[in-house]
């Protein structure tokens, strides 16, 4: 019991930390007259208004399919916010004309905008996206053989990650998912030695940096990594269905009481009920229904989880995905062994992380469909690695080995 109220209070100090850390990030970085920018928001702006080809002020650079949706309304909103406009250094920074969120890409825009213009910065999200992209698949190809990176580049190019570089608000998230996977990857002694504190901080860090888009990307994906890890290493069925829900449980209490504690700062450092938004916004992104020129449009789990699902599985993806489960449902008959069961079904639980978030957050799931049914890449990977796991996940492993192992 003692150990318990230990790690809750280690994990409380830790979140408290963070969310000091963020609003003085926030103060910094609006700390500057906005004349050093103006120029460079100004020409963003112009761009991304002249790029909105939709309706709505949306734009479709590829295909012109649902996958391809950039949401340049948003974008111009990010970019004319980094401006103080007037307001002063803690009304900028707890963005008072749109308080609901943290706006931690502010931290990293505002101090680039100096000297770089729209197209620059999206230059070092394609680097710095693509290198995260291709450490991830080496060292999942290294540790876990071939088949693994093909599930974890496949998931994500299947949820049209190319296009991430391009949309700032499609960009936190993306780039999250992939360093918290790398950091599983790259360096998994020292994470498995604080998991629950480094899955805590990555929620909070996503509640941070982004906005509302489909975060569950940079929980699946570092959580498949982790559970694969552990299997590998010869960890039993209960262990690995243990880390499966309380990692999930710190994410989401990152995640969820950063939010809330904008909410407080919010309030304490405005005149506004920043709190009192946030709540307001949470009750309504879950149920509330909204309107179109045609009516009400059906805001129920059944149409959110539909709409997802018929998004995502459309054309190449389907034939994509089928070809990954038959791959290795072929590879776990030949090699395979039932005795590794629980230990997939664990990874199978994940598979479902994103129908579980469409559940609860319905009119969010349902409107914004264009942009969260890039979370069922997470179902990808998991699902085809809870058949991986079957088959063994080291380079020469079988099941046998791993479940003597465990």
């Amino acid at each position: 019991m003692q150990r318990v109220l230990g790690g809750g209070m280690r994990l409380a100090a830790l979140l408290l930390a963070a969310i000091c850390l963020y609003t003085g990030l926030m103060l910094v970085a609006y700390s500057f007259p906005d004349e050093w920018i103006s120029d460079n928001v100004g020409a963003a702006v112009g761009m991304l208004t002249e790029e909105s080809n939709m309706v709505g002020g949306y734009a479709n650079y590829f295909w012109h399919t649902g996958f391809s949706i950039t949401d340049n309304l948003t974008d111009i909103r990010i970019y004319e916010g980094l401006l103080r406009g007037g307001r002063s250094v803690t009304d900028a920074a707890m963005r008072t004309d749109y308080a609901r969120y943290w706006h931690g890409y502010a931290v990293v825009l505002r101090p680039l905008m100096i000297v770089l213009s729209i197209v620059n910065i999206r230059y070092l999200n394609m680097m710095g996206l693509m290198a995260l992209f291709l450490v991830c698949g080496w060292k999942c190809r290294e540790r876990f053989g071939w088949r693994t990176a093909a599930h974890f580049c496949g998931g994500l190019l299947m949820s049209f990650l190319l296009i991430a570089p391009f949309c700032q608000q499609y960009m936190s998230v993306s780039f999250l998912a992939l360093a918290g996977s790398s950091a599983v990857l790259c360096g998994w002694k020292a994470v498995r030695s604080r998991v629950y504190e480094f899955f805590l901080l990555l929620g909070s860090l996503v509640c941070f940096f982004d906005f509302l888009t489909f975060p569950v990307l940079a929980l699946g994906y570092p959580l498949v990594c982790c559970l694969l890890q552990m299997i590998g290493d010869g960890e039993g069925a209960t262990p690995v269905w243990k880390k499966t829900f309380l990692l999930s449980a710190a994410w989401v209490l990152g995640y969820g009481l950063t939010w809330f504690g904008k909410g407080v700062v919010g309030t304490l450092l405005t005149s506004e009920n920043v709190l009192g938004e946030i709540l307001s916004q949470a009750a309504f992104r879950t149920t509330g229904a909204f309107y179109t020129e045609t009516g009400a449009v059906d805001v129920s789990i059944r149409s959110a989880v539909l709409i997802n699902l018929e998004t995502f599985f459309m054309g190449a993806n389907v034939g994509a995905f089928a070809l990954m489960l038959l791959v290795e449902g072929i590879y776990a008959v030949r090699k395979g062994s039932l005795k590794c069961w629980p230990q997939a079904l664990a990874l199978a639980a994940v598979a479902l992380w994103p129908v579980v978030w469409y559940c609860v957050l319905q009119n969010h799931s349902r409107l914004h469909f264009w942009m969260t049914y890039k979370q069922l890449s997470v179902t990808v990977f998991a699902a085809s690695s809870a058949l991986r796991v079957l088959s063994g996940i080291g380079e020469g492993g079988s099941c046998r080995d791993v479940q003597k192992r465990a």
